[in-house]
């Protein structure tokens, strides 16, 4: 009783924190004050959707990083660096900029799917809990979520990191980097670095989902509708992945031939988490749902031994009691172990099928000139 009462709490303190919006990420306060800064400045009244605020600061830091180089006098020379590369013509920096507004928006939609749940616990998933142990993970996991402080270093630390690496690697091939190329690179880095963070700190919730307990449909857990509005929220961050590597794989539009096999390592790579992050969604919901069946068959096995403890088998009413509790456990029994459906599956291929298509159709002259031309 100590634990319910506890368990109950918790639960309705969380629950009104989340309604409240006290728990903000690092992504979160950075919109937030660019949109007021921008309300000053243009004195608004109504705050800046997100999305807005997130076009504007990618496309912001675009224009800071090419101003950096023309200043700095770089610009020719890293459009000569490109076509070393093999980017064709002088779309190097277009493509530069494509990839700076795509990590922007990986960073938002990661945030996104962050927010959505947080919602779907404070409204459906909070309630079903059943154990304090169940709270505390999804409670760690907030924390975890919200702790700016954590996320600001690692993406700092991380983008020094990525920095020094891509530079010592730009280095070892004889390119020229000045103050404006090593600024500009620092600054794509430091988004790589807190894209990395949300993802990782998304596929911990996973992570920790296999032990939850969650009160489901006792005959069925696998059917219940919390598995099934769980299956989808978790389905929105391998869409999000398959999107961004998409979007990745189409920027190679702007690329010659070097660029071209990196853009198919760059579908092949993207497969590899996606494929990992499915496997490890379904294997979350699938212990939930063992989790859920074995309490419901461990309850009926109690009653049967209840029952058979009189040792009284003449008595029919026990006798039937006995057998329809005993079908009620072989059919519970045989109910499915997993969330994976023919829906689950289609929309599984379809992720792993957009980073293909996009890299397709941002390459399409180069295959159909690789088509037999008629004479």
């Amino acid at each position: 009783m100590t634990t319910n009462i506890a368990l109950i709490e918790k639960r309705e303190e969380l629950k009104r924190r989340l309604a409240a919006g006290e728990y903000k990420t690092l992504v979160d306060i950075c919109l937030t004050g660019t949109s007021r800064l921008i309300q000053r400045l243009t004195r608004r009244s109504n705050p800046i959707p997100a999305w807005l605020i997130t076009i504007i600061l990618s496309f912001l830091t675009t224009s800071i990083i090419i101003a950096t180089l023309y200043f700095t006098g770089e610009l020719t020379v890293t459009h000569n660096a490109f076509e070393r590369l093999g980017i064709k013509e002088r779309l190097g920096i277009v493509w530069v900029m494509a990839i700076n507004v795509l990590f922007f928006f990986d960073m938002a939609l990661f945030n996104y799917y962050i927010h959505r749940i947080m919602a779907l616990w404070q409204n459906d998933i909070l309630d079903a809990t059943e154990s304090v142990a169940s709270f505390e993970k999804f409670n760690y996991w907030l924390e975890k979520v919200c702790n700016r402080r954590l996320h600001f270093l690692l993406t700092i630390v991380g983008g020094t990191l990525l920095s020094l690496a891509m530079g010592i690697a730009v280095f070892s091939q004889n390119f020229f980097m000045g103050y404006g190329s090593i600024f500009g690179l620092f600054i794509i880095n430091i988004l790589i670095a807190s894209d990395l963070y949300l993802f990782w700190i998304s596929i911990l919730l996973s992570a920790r989902l296999p032990r939850y307990d969650l009160k489901l449909f006792p005959a069925n857990p696998g059917d219940s509708e919390l598995i099934s509005r769980l299956s989808g929220e978790l389905g929105i961050l391998v869409y999000i992945n398959a999107v961004s590597g998409a979007v990745g794989a189409l920027t190679t539009v702007f690329a010659g031939g070097l660029f071209q096999i990196l853009g198919i390592a760059q579908v092949l790579l993207v497969w590899l988490p996606l494929i990992a992050l499915f496997i490890l969604n379904q294997t979350s919901l699938s212990s939930i749902i063992r989790r859920a069946k074995w309490k419901t068959i461990n309850e009926i096995q109690a009653k049967v031994e209840k029952l058979q403890a009189a040792e009284n088998f003449e008595d029919k009413e026990k006798m039937e009691a006995i057998n329809r509790l005993m079908d009620y456990h072989d059919r519970v029994k045989a109910t499915r172990n997993s969330a994976i459906n023919s829906g689950t599956i289609l929309n599984f291929i379809n992720s792993l099928l957009l980073p293909l298509l996009a890299f397709l159709l941002g390459n399409l002259d180069k295959l159909i000139a690789l088509l037999p031309q008629k004479p």
